[in-house]
């Protein structure tokens, strides 16, 4: 008994090993065109192309969310901002949906652990579930474009310098710091997979289509499942026996569907978009997962179209790639951390000549939402220094502003600060 404990341990261990180190060059690459893109476009000019109604909006915010790095909770107050600055609902939800269902580096991550058929499949998947859940919007919810607020655009000088280090602050230390927890989750729970589950099980247990797609839908709707967490569990499922199809159907419904999302779209958009938001997710999620099937067994069902993708690089480079990982996860891992060293108080305070001011942000989840309210309170003069809390969920702003000032700038982030 104990030896065979052993023996599923070891074999455990080794499948979690194999998964990191075939997903981390892959990863790495992903993270640095993640930090390109974020540079060379930002939010600003992502809003700008929303700010109308109508299908090419739509089509716009859903082509926009696909390389997008963003996960389903940063991607909450973002909506919330493109709404308010002037975008219609159809457009909001179309990049609500299309953003968290992919991104450049789980495109990267998709195409080392499930091959390059997934990799062209995915972000078509997550295009058309953003087109579909816009057009419903626009047809089931009214499509009405909101007056944008007029904006402070404080100093000049003080704006965000668009440099190499951005692109590297932003690739390897604020989108590893928000997907870390759950990419280490997802593959630890494909090699869990990989280790204890039958070979069969999908052949004898999931022995009809439509159980595969029941059981994968009721798993990825309620729960938060990351765009690049979800792809070892996706890869583990399938070398288990589970339909292709249904293993995409998890890549697309995981990260564009949870509780909080949902909570989100029925406080904004009401009870009727969100039923057709859910309803649209696993519509679409179900026909491209068949269609996928389909044209798999069409090309004989090679399960190696459907494996990984990254086996072809040699083996030296795929261990460097994961210590890199390795360091690149606990750096960034530091960083959050050590903001628990620091402490605030809630109320504002005097330090010398200095007036330290503390706003509770309760929405403030991710190292994107720290890193965007640090940005826009930065922009304006009259703030000397930001310093956020993101276990406490607080900001501390250095400035003889009045408080009202920063909790209504805050807001027009899309944010709800206290």
């Amino acid at each position: 008994m104990l030896h065979e404990l052993l023996n599923l341990l070891e074999k455990f261990i080794s499948e979690t090993f194999r998964l990191f180190i075939e997903i981390s060059p892959y990863l790495i690459l992903g993270f640095f065109f993640a930090g390109l893109l974020h540079t060379l476009l930002g939010e600003k000019y992502i809003q700008k192309h929303f700010a109308k109604s109508g299908l090419w909006s739509t089509i716009k915010a859903a082509i926009f969310g696909i390389p997008l790095p963003i996960c389903s909770c940063a991607v909450i107050p973002l909506a919330e901002s493109l709404r308010k600055d002037g975008a219609s609902k159809s457009s909001t939800m179309a990049f609500l949906v299309s953003t968290p269902s992919s991104g450049v580096d789980s495109i990267m991550a998709t195409y080392a652990l499930l091959g390059p058929v997934y990799a062209v499949f995915r972000p078509i998947a997550s295009f058309l579930s953003g087109i579909l859940v816009g057009i419903v919007t626009h047809l089931k919810g009214g499509d009405k474009a909101v007056s944008p607020p007029v904006k402070e655009t404080g100093n000049n000088k003080k704006k965000r310098e668009k440099s190499i280090k951005e692109i590297f602050t932003y690739g390897f230390k604020v989108i590893p710091a928000e997907i870390s927890k759950w990419l280490i989750i997802g593959v630890v729970i494909g090699g869990a997979i990989s280790a204890m589950v039958p070979a069969d099980f999908g052949v004898k247990y999931l022995g009809s289509p439509l159980l595969n797609y029941v059981v994968i839908l009721l798993i990825s709707i309620p729960l938060y499942i990351c765009a690049t967490g979800s792809i070892p569990i996706a890869a583990s499922l399938i070398a288990k026996g589970v339909l292709p199809g249904a293993a995409l159907a998890l890549l697309i419904a995981g990260p564009a569907t949870n509780t909080v999302t949902i909570s989100f779209v029925y406080k904004k958009m009401g009870k009727r978009v969100t039923f057709f938001y859910v309803l649209s997710i696993i519509v679409v999620s179900v026909a491209t997962g068949l269609v996928f099937d389909v044209l798999w067994k069409s090309i004989g069902s090679d399960i190696g179209l459907v494996t990984a993708g990254g086996g072809y690089l040699p083996h030296s480079i795929k261990l460097a790639a994961a210590a890199a990982m390795a360091v690149i996860f606990l750096i960034s891992r530091f960083d959050i951390d050590f903001t628990r060293l620091v402490k605030f108080t809630r109320r504002s305070k005097m330090a010398g000549d200095k007036t330290i001011q503390t706003i509770k942000v309760p929405d403030m989840t991710c190292q994107h939402c720290k890193m965007k309210i640090t940005q826009i309170l930065q922009q304006m003069p009259e703030i000397q220094s930001v310093s956020i809390d993101l276990d406490s969920k607080e900001v501390a702003v250095e400035s003889a502003l009045d408080r009202q000032v920063i909790v209504d700038r805050i807001k027009q982030e899309g944010y709800q600060p206290q």
